[in-house]
């Protein structure tokens, strides 16, 4: 990039930080960098412009090079973290126009960042990025005092479990098994002494089967540990293993922050990308219409805003989808396609060409995006008539036996299946939630889990796989309550072998 170029994308970026906020989007100093796409490889590969050293890191960073090098795809145009200080990398290699593009994305992203109530949270967490460096460090000190080895089991386990975490993203889970039961036995104990001095026409007194019940109760609760069940697995065995090292409890304290601070991000991916796509595509508009880019750069945009948009059978187009998404919303809203009035409307002719004039669609989207995650979205918007419009369904790959050519038939397009599917692929980024439901099974000290399940069986590979870092930490033998074929199973991992213990 020469002087003149640079002069005149500094000059656009700052045209841009304005007509974000004159479309009433939130801003802040964004650090730009352009650099070579090498260092965009690295930052998808280790999720921080810094971070500590693991294999999982390095192969995805080989795949993205590998397919970068190869066919001239296969990155992002932009990197942007969810810094204090946003920070960006644009590809020095882009045409300007892209690279203009990119601009006004990341402007859309940090919006995001500032309004989303989600994604503020996740960076309440810690310092991530500072964290991440100082961990750098750290981490080749540990290997090099107790083996490499040693230190990238550590990590594959607490890897293994670290998007674990409970399914309300700002509920903090208690781990220390006797302040939680302290507090348990004092609000049961409350219930119980007010209910004993106050009575009025809306409660009755409690019934002796009821004390006794609730006596039995707080009995129970002096001997559970966890007094309630834990999601934050990861959380858990760090406060709670008998068997880790100081230095095990500090890498896997690092992995535990880094999940818990990307998770909002996973929460939020389709509203994050559709909202920087939204406002990427208002913004050139408007640099369009004030003649501060030509025909040629025009030409270039297009090119690159359709290929981001493209539908694809293979894969879920953020950039699609969730650009579709806002769009909808918005026209609807405006059009007043909501309230009591339009859902008793049972004439589907009135119902298409519905037009009250509303015009509430702006306020709508952006509060969408300030308070709705993914799985909210996809229960609230993705209609069925939606669904349909995007063809969001589930294809299967065929080959046509006349020409030998892959074609994709429709496998799956049934609105509520679909919807199922991605609420559950949305939520905890296709995990099984799973809880720690005793901490002693058996006066052993041997751990119980549960599987939450919501209708989708959990793959042996991954029980198996996560049983078995379970146990790597633990060091205890692993059970794992779980459902195959419609019935409740226990599994268990002594450190040696798989087994089934019973159907229960």
């Amino acid at each position: 990039m020469d002087k003149l170029e640079l002069e005149r994308l500094i000059f656009l970026e700052k045209r841009i930080k304005e007509i974000a906020e004159e479309f009433g989007l939130l801003t802040t100093d964004i650090d730009f960098e352009i650099v070579p796409a090498q260092r965009v490889l690295e930052g998808m590969a280790y999720n921080f412009p810094k971070n500590f050293s693991h294999w999982s890191f390095g192969r995805d960073y080989d795949m993205h090079r590998t397919i970068f090098e190869h066919t001239g795809q296969g990155i992002p145009y932009e990197q942007v973290w969810n810094f204090e200080r946003p920070k960006a990398l644009v590809v020095e290699t882009n045409p300007f126009a892209l690279k203009v593009l990119v601009i006004a994305h990341v402007f859309g992203h940090v919006d995001y960042f500032l309004r989303n109530n989600l994604v503020q949270h996740g960076r309440s967490f810690a310092d991530i990025a500072q964290e991440a460096r100082d961990a750098t460090d750290r981490f080749k000190k540990y290997e090099e005092k107790y083996g490499a080895d040693e230190v990238e089991k550590t990590i594959d386990a607490g890897m293994s479990i670290q998007w674990q975490q409970h399914l309300d993203p700002f509920l903090e889970e208690e781990l220390d098994n006797e302040l939680a039961r302290e507090r348990l036995i004092e609000i049961t104990r409350a219930k119980l002494e007010r209910n004993s001095d106050f009575g009025s026409e809306f409660q009755s007194p409690l019934t002796k089967e009821e004390k006794d019940q609730i006596e039995k109760y707080l009995r129970h609760l002096s001997q559970l540990a966890p007094p309630r069940p834990i999601y934050d697995i990861l959380g858990y065995i760090i406060k709670h293993s008998l068997s880790l090292k100081p230095w095990q409890k500090d890498v896997l304290g690092v992995v535990r922050n880094q999940a818990r601070a990307l998770s909002p991000m996973g929460r939020t991916k389709m509203a994050d990308e559709g909202w920087a796509t939204y406002w990427h595509l208002q913004i050139m508009r408007k640099l369009f219409e004030e003649k501060l880019l030509d025909g040629n750069d025009h030409g270039v945009f297009n090119d690159f805003h359709s290929a981001v948009t493209r539908e694809s059978r293979t894969d879920f187009n953020w950039y699609r989808v969730g650009l579709a998404l806002f769009e909808d919303i918005k026209e609807r809203w405006d059009r007043g396609c909501f309230g009591r009035d339009f859902e008793l409307c049972e004439d589907p002719v009135k119902k298409a060409y519905w037009d009250n004039g509303a015009m509430k669609g702006k306020e709508k989207i952006f509060q969408v995006a300030s308070f709705y995650s993914d799985r909210m979205i996809i229960e609230e918007f993705f209609t069925d008539e939606f669904i349909r419009k995007m063809r969001l369904y589930l294809y299967q790959a065929e080959e046509d036996p006349s020409t030998g050519d892959t074609i994709y038939g429709i496998a799956e397009s049934r609105p509520e299946v679909i919807r199922m599917l991605l609420k559950h692929a949305f939520t905890l980024y296709g995990m099984m939630p799973i809880k720690v439901q005793n901490s002693n099974h058996n006066g052993q000290q041997q751990l119980y889990l549960k599987h939450d399940f919501s209708g989708l069986e959990m793959d042996p590979q991954y029980r198996e796989g996560t049983m078995r870092n379970i146990f790597y930490l633990w060091n205890r033998k692993v059970y794992l309550e779980s459902i195959e074929d419609s019935k409740q199973i226990l599994y268990s991992f002594d450190g040696h072998k798989h087994k089934t213990e019973k159907d229960k």
